[in-house]
């Protein structure tokens, strides 16, 4: 080869070598700075495949609960810290008559809502419509008494609520109820579902009067309702589905939403991991920036084999796990059946199995030991049943209704072997799956062969609960939070006919002493009382009814953890307020919106000072090379190259 070539050759291979580190450089500082990423892992045995096969709504397999915050707005925020209101897509709001909190109980309250300008991902306003569209498809899936909507125009819409049922002992619920949709973010366009919610506003009067067979046809129409526009008009939050592969979910920001401004990340990627075995291995290998339970149920294990660039936030939580009773099944509609089960199972053990996160419910239904409602922990129920184990008690128990044991094996009245199937309708992570294990070991070691099944599809799930069919007991969660009162909603309301009759059971139980309790009444009683004893008294009466009942056994307590990659991710303190946010909105999402919006959680490449309600946080970086001195270095190395050519061909 000749020599000169040679040298050309060498010297334009060593000026490159010079000039890789430098574009890497560029290449890394123009990512960074310029995708501003927001990274989630969600477990789902049923991933999203494509756009083409996508339905956005959510009661038809849509993108719901998990999400919320993240593509549909919430009207307002509750600050748990102090029960005081953040407005979201609402402007202001006012209640009348002026009087209201004397004359609620025997007059319509009204509440006047107005919206500030806020839009969905499509183009289009978010409209008092929109929020008459949702309300009333949240009312059919609810129970009346129900409200009267009056839209006044794009901006206002004044909703009006029969007397006896805007609460003043209860101010903090009352406002979330009224001006925040009830913790449910705004979730449907009257443009995209016009058709149906018309049907339902024809039928208003029909459907306050608690007609069943038109609530029932709207629920089922609902849950097979197809919206017609672009997919970008189904979503008013700070981001919108953009994009779906079988492995990923891809949320754009919409420019349109009413704090764009605020949103510093620019996309969303959420991971469909097919197990928690991929999605702990997604985490340990710093794929995430945050993860809670919302999109997967963080282990002991991976908490503790966490790299230290993750950080961990501890949240107790008055609420868990629970088996809810079939009542359909004639054997476990017997009361000594159900507490001969509560005696079997060992809940410490159930909770150890599960983890560090989990502990034993002390009393099953009891009213938690938790800061916000230790002040209903009257002398009424401090001395609930336990039902600690007692397998003498549980023989005992389920003899005196007529079984008998032969074999190891427990046989029904009628001479059948008496079996349980579990059913579970979420993805389990490996605690939940040690807590169901041992469960199921638990019960067959007594004498109850048990078994389990996962059912995550969410047609299939609604058909089962809508017949009773192919399950015995529903693992399900148990408890919340509710500001000022105990949150009995999943027991009393959500599982038990309202909107999903997942017990099949009518809500009456009649104590030993013949006193009658309606389960639907106490609730009401909970959240809407005509006193402050009123509201005691609701409370106690419904943790005495529902442990003495069991249509529900709750077994564990789960504090919520959430990790933070700090790689990712500027975030408060562990210690700050925002973290409670967690306890408000549909699986905790507050905390998205409230984050993304709010300036509370940025990418890590941002210097971010948080107001001065919560401790000031602020991250700084090593200085970054400019994008003009990127342009200046390779300009640079180009006259160098251009310089060596002709210096080279020269000789």
């Amino acid at each position: 080869m000749n020599t000169h070539i040679l040298l050309k050759y060498a010297t334009l291979g060593i000026i490159l070598i010079l000039l890789i580190p430098m574009i890497n450089s560029a290449t890394v500082f123009a990512s960074s700075s310029s995708s501003n990423t927001l990274y989630i892992g969600w477990v789902t045995s049923h991933p999203y495949t494509s756009l083409s096969t996508f339905n956005p709504n959510l009661f038809d397999g849509g993108m719901g609960g998990s999400f919320y915050g993240l593509i549909y707005s919430y009207t307002a925020l509750l600050n748990v810290s102090d029960n005081g209101i953040i407005p979201c897509l609402i402007s202001n709001w006012s209640i009348s008559p002026a009087n209201w909190e004397q004359v609620w109980q025997n007059e319509t309250v009204n509440v006047t809502i107005t919206l500030r300008n806020s839009g969905w991902a499509n183009g289009a306003p978010v409209t008092a419509n929109d929020i008459l569209a949702t309300c009333l498809i949240l009312d059919i899936l609810g129970a009346p008494p129900f409200p009267n909507y009056t839209v006044v125009n794009n901006h206002t819409i004044v909703i009006s609520h029969p007397p006896g049922t805007m609460s003043p002992y209860l101010l903090p619920f009352t406002e979330i109820c009224a001006i925040g949709l009830g913790e449910v973010a705004l979730i449907t366009s009257y443009q995209e579902y016009k058709p149906l919610v018309q049907q339902i506003e024809n039928n208003w009067i029909a459907l306050q009067h608690d007609n069943k067979t038109l609530i029932n046809q709207f629920r089922k129409e609902l849950h097979s309702y197809t919206p017609s526009g672009p997919l970008s008009a189904n979503y008013n939050g700070p981001y919108y589905v953009a994009q779906i592969t079988p492995s990923e979910i891809i949320l754009d920001k919409n420019p349109y939403y009413f704090a764009a401004n605020n949103v510093k990340f620019n996309q969303v990627v959420i991971y469909q991991y097919s197990s928690s075995s991929t999605a702990e291995s997604g985490i340990l290998s710093g794929q995430v920036s945050i993860e809670y339970s919302a999109f997967m149920s963080l282990p002991s294990t991976l908490i503790s084999s966490l790299p230290s660039y993750y950080r961990v936030v501890n949240i107790p939580n008055p609420g868990g796990w629970a088996l809810y009773f079939n009542f359909k099944d004639p054997w476990l509609a017997m009361l000594p059946v159900r507490q001969a089960i509560a005696y079997v199972l060992n809940r410490t053990s159930i909770a150890l199995a599960g983890g560090s996160k989990y502990s034993p419910v002390a009393i099953p239904n009891g009213i938690p030991n938790f800061t916000y409602y230790r002040q209903y922990i009257t002398p009424a129920v401090a001395n609930l049943n336990p039902y600690l184990t007692n397998l003498q008690e549980a023989t005992k128990l389920l003899e005196s209704a007529g079984f008998t044991l032969k074999n190891g094996q427990w046989y029904a009245p009628n001479g059948s072997p008496f079996t349980l199937n579990i059913i579970v309708t979420n993805t389990p992570g490996p605690g939940e799956t040690n807590i169901l294990n041992t469960i199921k070991d638990e019960l067959s070691s007594f004498g109850i062969p048990t078994t389990y099944y996962i059912e995550t599809v969410g047609k299939v799930q609604l058909q089962d609960w809508a017949t009773g069919d192919n399950y015995d007991i529903a693992f399900n969660a148990w408890g919340g939070y509710y500001p000022v009162t105990v949150d009995w909603y999943l027991e009393a309301m959500y599982f038990n006919g309202v909107p999903y009759n997942v017990t099949q059971w009518d809500g009456i139980v009649k104590a030993p002493n013949g006193t009658i309790y309606n389960i639907s009444k106490l609730y009401g009683e909970t959240v809407a009382p005509n006193s402050t004893s009123q509201l005691t008294s609701a409370n106690d009466e419904m943790a005495y009814a529902l442990n003495y009942y069991l249509p529900a056994l709750p077994l564990v307590l789960q504090s919520q953890q959430i990790i933070v990659n700090t790689k990712d991710l500027v975030a408060p303190p562990s210690n700050s307020w925002f973290w409670e946010e967690y306890f408000y909105g549909i699986g905790g999402t507050a905390i998205n919106q409230l984050g993304i919006t709010a300036d509370y959680m940025q990418p890590i490449s941002i210097i971010t000072t948080h107001p001065p309600v919560t401790t000031t946080t602020t991250t700084t970086h090593p200085p970054s090379i400019s994008a003009a001195a990127i342009a200046g270095i390779v300009i640079v190395v180009i006259i160098i190259v251009a310089a060596a050519i002709f210096f080279l061909r020269r000789r």
